[in-house]
């Protein structure tokens, strides 16, 4: 075997190698909740759903479980900016608004909570999600009779929305 015929033998090896060893997005999203929710690994399913977007950074599924792993890990202003880069990106993929909504309300924002949920339901549709955590939001703020209702509209949507009937 000549010089050349080793060179590309070997290029070749170094190639092939490395496609055996990535992933796709999806696999490595996979593993990343594997991680989070079968290991309670955080620190782990970070890293992996950072890889993840690395090759697929428009993947608003991934951006916002990892901005969700933020808000678990205590890092609220990663998470925000997570779940923020989904909604400029996409501005009607209501998840990115119900999990910056809910991490406003868990972290006693329930005025700035309130505002994402508006627009999510503006920009999206009156969903469920959105709908409860609105009520949810407008009971801490008080402000019972709009909450009430935010929970007529959604029992007119679903009367077996338990957590609904559980506000009224």
């Amino acid at each position: 075997m000549n010089f050349n015929t080793r060179f590309i033998l070997l290029f070749l090896l170094l190639i092939a190698s490395n496609l055996v060893k990535a992933q796709s997005a999806d696999e490595l999203f996979t593993a990343a909740r594997k991680a989070a929710f079968d290991d309670k690994d955080y620190p782990k399913a970070i890293s992996l759903s950072k890889q993840a977007l690395q090759s697929s950074p428009n993947y608003a599924d991934i951006r916002v479980f990892l901005g969700r792993i933020y808000t678990w890990s205590k890092k609220i202003d990663s998470a925000r900016t997570e779940f923020n880069t989904v909604i400029t990106a996409q501005p009607s993929y209501e998840d990115a608004y119900v999990a910056l909504g809910y991490l406003e309300y868990w972290n006693d924002n329930s005025d700035k909570a309130l505002l994402i949920v508006n627009n999510g339901i503006k920009n999206t549709s009156a969903s469920e999600d959105l709908l409860l955590l609105k009520a949810k939001i407008l009971n801490d703020l008080k402000n019972w009779k709009e909450a009430d209702q935010v929970v007529d509209q959604l029992l007119k949507q679903n009367p077996q929305q338990t957590e609904a009937r559980a506000l009224a």
